[in-house]
């Protein structure tokens, strides 16, 4: 059985270049995906990369000015 990776958000903070606080922030308001093991949050990679996949198309999209 292949288990994925799973990545603490001090771990996923600094691949992400923003503070462990921001990290929370995303999960609250439910910009990312995580699960709880015990009282703690871990993520997989499949997590992060949606995160940012989502992320980049509002980006692109503002950039671009469709959102205005």
């Amino acid at each position: 059985m292949d288990l994925p990776n799973l990545y603490t958000p001090d771990e996923i903070a600094k691949h992400l270049h923003v503070a462990r606080g921001t990290i929370y922030s995303l999960i609250s308001r439910g910009e990312i995906d995580s699960i709880k093991v015990g009282r703690n949050r871990r993520f997989t990679s499949k997590h992060v990369k949606d995160y940012i996949d989502r992320r980049g198309e509002e980006i692109i999209t503002i950039y671009s000015g469709e959102d205005s």
